[in-house]
């Protein structure tokens, strides 16, 4: 039985790291002209889709994955200078999340898996 719940809970952290993404790049797209900030909303909502409709956890490791290699490379290529304020905070979110998300959502596709 703690097996269902310790699932359920990993569940539902990916669910709310893909939302957090989700709002935080949906705020970056009316704040700034950032094309980045779309892009990455709309790869957030389709594995949104696929972990909520679809049970495929193994997406939502994909996207974190991905997500923090991507927001890497930017970090390394072109650095911070450009941000400032809040679009900092925006670009470290997208950073630091993408982390949780795939450990929770492996956690979550692993279930049931022997």
């Amino acid at each position: 039985m703690k097996h269902k719940v310790t699932a359920s809970l990993c569940a539902a952290i990916s669910i709310a790291i893909l939302i957090s993404l989700a709002l935080i790049n949906t705020l970056w797209v009316i704040r700034s002209s950032y094309r980045g900030a779309l892009i990455a909303l709309t790869f957030y909502l389709a594995i949104f889709v696929l972990c909520v409709w679809r049970r495929h956890f193994e997406a939502g490791v994909i996207a974190g994955i991905l997500g923090f290699l991507v927001h890497l490379f930017e970090l390394f290529v072109q650095g911070t200078q450009e941000l400032v304020g809040v679009d900092l905070l925006f670009f470290y979110a997208n950073l630091i999340l993408p982390i949780p998300l795939a450990i929770t959502s492996y956690l979550e596709a692993r279930k049931g898996k022997p």
